[in-house]
């Protein structure tokens, strides 16, 4: 069984496209773990029939015939025929956001791993997951989720023109928690969204947006730094900033109704946020100073609030019975 968490994307959001790195050298984000995670369980089944249980289930006598195309495509991968059960819980639902999807995929192909035998690094897992879902499965999608998950922490990730993907870890210290991951509160929106139709029409419109994904990718940049030197005075400011420049490289991400919660929240004591993932729906975070914790939550009574902390761990493996669970290849 692995455990893998799912990721909050702070600000460089859509500079890990391959539209936009491949053109402009490369493309970075800071992004980080939370400590809400997707388990996947895989067992060896009796009748070598292939089980898959997700939001459906799914019975089948080979794997060219499971319906859910990351269980598919991961299988197919490792050279799987059939013979295995798997079985997937999520803390949070999909499509809200927070790179469930991803997270799904690199928790397969961890699992897939260990029942291989085979040991491999993080940034290993990262780049299989980006293979089967970028390559195999033709998403039009970028990479940072799939580093995001995998690695665990806060991270600056850098996409390099070639492919090539650099991760650099962020130090989770007391005053990065006081004074900027405590301040975050996250609002359910109780809307799903279609990040792959989101990111088609960013893609679509990304030569006539690419000044605005430059000036995204700086202001990442600009976060990387000023946290390294532990300044946090900037950052509801960049955050802010890059929502506006976000908003514009697709209409579908934003709406009325999001952009008339977006200024409830300013004026409760707010200071900036962004929906998260592509947008469209799952949840707004917004960025409140210690100070108006207070009259923030009393303004927004009624609305569905949560807080996350940070993943340390990325995806890992929690159980591993060797005497059940036999190689395949």
């Amino acid at each position: 069984m692995s455990k893998t968490p799912l990721r909050v994307s702070l600000v460089g959001g859509g500079t890990d496209l391959p539209s936009f790195y491949e053109n402009n050298k490369y493309g970075c984000v800071v992004s980080m773990a939370i400590n809400r995670h997707i388990y996947i369980a895989i067992n060896n089944r009796f009748d070598q029939k292939t089980r898959i249980s997700y939001s459906r289930t799914e019975l089948v006598d080979s794997v060219d015939a499971i319906e859910n195309d990351r269980v598919r495509e991961c299988f197919r991968y490792f050279g799987i025929k059939n013979g295995l059960e798997l079985f997937f819980i999520s803390d949070i639902p999909k499509n809200l956001g927070l790179g469930g999807s991803s997270a799904f995929t690199v928790g397969i192909t961890n699992s897939l791993y260990r029942v291989n035998g085979i040991e491999v690094s993080q940034k290993e897992l990262a780049r299989d997951a980006c293979i089967i879902e970028i390559d195999k499965l033709d998403n039009p999608i970028g990479k940072q989720d799939q580093y995001a998950t995998a690695l665990g922490g806060l991270n600056y990730l850098r996409f390099n023109s070639d492919g090539s993907v650099e991760n650099n870890p962020i130090p989770i210290t007391n005053d990065l928690c006081e004074h900027l991951l405590n301040n975050l509160f996250f609002i359910y929106l109780y809307k799903q969204h279609d990040a792959s139709q989101i990111l088609a029409d960013v893609n679509k419109h990304m030569p006539v947006n690419n000044e605005i994904f430059l000036e995204l990718r700086d202001i990442a940049e600009q976060l990387y730094i000023q946290l390294l030197r532990n300044d946090y005075d900037q950052f509801a400011d960049l955050l802010g900033k890059s929502w506006a420049l976000k908003k514009l490289t697709s209409s579908q991400i934003s709406s009325p109704e999001f952009d008339e919660l977006y200024e409830r929240c300013l004026l409760s004591g707010a200071k900036s946020g962004k929906l998260l993932g592509a947008g469209g729906g799952g949840f707004l975070m917004i960025y409140v100073p210690s100070e108006k914790h207070k009259l923030f939550l009393q303004k927004m009574k009624g609305e569905k609030l949560f807080r996350f902390e940070v993943d340390d761990y990325g995806s890992r493996i929690i159980h591993d019975d060797q005497n059940k669970i036999t190689t395949f290849g």
